[in-house]
């Protein structure tokens, strides 16, 4: 975790008057000495400067370093007056602010752009994919639907519709309540890159994990399980094997199991009565196979079928758009799921408001 602290600065870098700066050049030094572990938080590797610092700090919850002078206060005469109070010929570490000039009178008020808090949620709405449109709008129907005070509803409908008249509609019809008059003072059109996760293809399908699901009761599914795992991490794709129990090549129990836990999902041939109804069993809970590719095919994620394991498909009732891969052997599957995987989610699954 990275613990930021703004008051670290570079040597020659001096800080700016921005009112948030200065109140965070406190806040941030205040949170970490009273809930990052207190005192000497600052020599964590992660917070600790480049430049080695000697001072008298010496006891205290996280001390981590030996100290070896025996002076630890300043002046003395038993370490030669080390350490010593760095200036501006002394010491390499002391901080000489860089020359600048400034003009005009230094008020205590707040500009006028701090009263708009709503040009920002617009630039960020506006730059996402009509999917993640909706997922924000789902995300804020389920928290106000919780309120129970009408007129509190109605003032986060006030608040949203001074960002968008779209999302203060379209929420408030989950609520049962009608969205005020379109207030565009704040409206606009702008958009920035960098806030859309689904707008583009993944620059690499390192690090994903896609789950194939098998059986320890076909050899063959085991067999093509290991395959696709070999290949595709060759890529660096984390592959898990998925089984009724554990074993050498099992890794994940279908009781445990969740689509969540993958970013993409394979379905081995051999695997048939684990979804034809034919296989039940006591080692995980009925239909557990078929829901797993129900879950991660309605989350937008490939999914993939290899020869018999067509019949997981028609269980699973996936059909064949975007992201549904129905191959007769593991080389040509696996191309395709690298494919499916960059592509990270297929956004044509997701159910859109009219």
């Amino acid at each position: 975790m990275l613990w930021f602290q703004p008051g670290h600065i570079v040597r020659g870098i001096d800080f700016t008057e921005d009112p948030l700066l200065q109140g965070r050049i406190f806040s941030y030094l205040d949170t970490q000495l009273n809930r990052h572990g207190g005192p000497n938080f600052e020599q964590l590797p992660i917070n600790r400067p480049l430049s080695p610092i000697h001072n008298n700090n010496r006891d205290g919850a996280g001390q981590n370093f030996i100290h070896k002078n025996t002076a630890a206060y300043t002046p003395n005469t038993l370490n030669n007056g080390y350490p010593a109070q760095a200036n501006q010929t002394q010491g390499k570490g002391f901080f000489t602010a860089p020359g600048r000039k400034v003009s005009g009178n230094l008020v205590r008020a707040r500009a006028s752009t701090f009263s708009d808090h709503w040009s920002q949620p617009r630039l960020f709405y506006n730059s996402l994919t009509k999917a993640e449109q909706q997922f924000l709008i789902n995300a804020i129907r389920f928290e106000t639907s919780q309120l129970k005070s009408e007129t509190v509803k109605k003032n986060v409908l006030f608040q949203l519709n001074k960002i968008s008249h779209d999302i203060a509609v379209r929420v408030g019809k989950a609520l049962g309540l009608e969205a005020p008059e379109a207030d565009d003072k704040y409206y606009h059109d702008n958009t920035t890159a960098g806030i859309s996760i689904f707008g583009t293809k993944l620059p690499s399908i390192a690090t994903l994990s896609v789950g194939v699901l098998a059986s320890i009761n076909s050899d063959n599914s085991i067999q093509q399980a290991k395959a696709i795992k070999k290949a595709l991490g060759e890529e660096k794709v984390t592959v898990s094997i998925v089984g009724e129990v554990l074993g050498d090549d099992v890794e994940v129990t279908y009781s445990a199991a969740t689509a969540a836990q993958f970013d993409g999902i394979v379905v081995a041939g051999g695997t048939e009565s684990l979804f034809n109804g034919t296989g039940k069993s006591t080692l995980f809970p009925p239909g557990r196979p078929t829901q797993l590719v129900v879950d991660g095919y309605h989350w937008g994620k490939p999914v993939g079928f290899i020869g018999g394991a067509k019949a997981a498909a028609q269980a699973a009732r996936v059909g064949t758009g975007k992201g549904v891969y129905l191959s007769k052997d593991v080389d040509s599957l696996v191309e395709d799921l690298k494919d499916g995987l960059a592509t990270f989610k297929f956004t044509d699954r997701f159910p859109l408001d009219n």
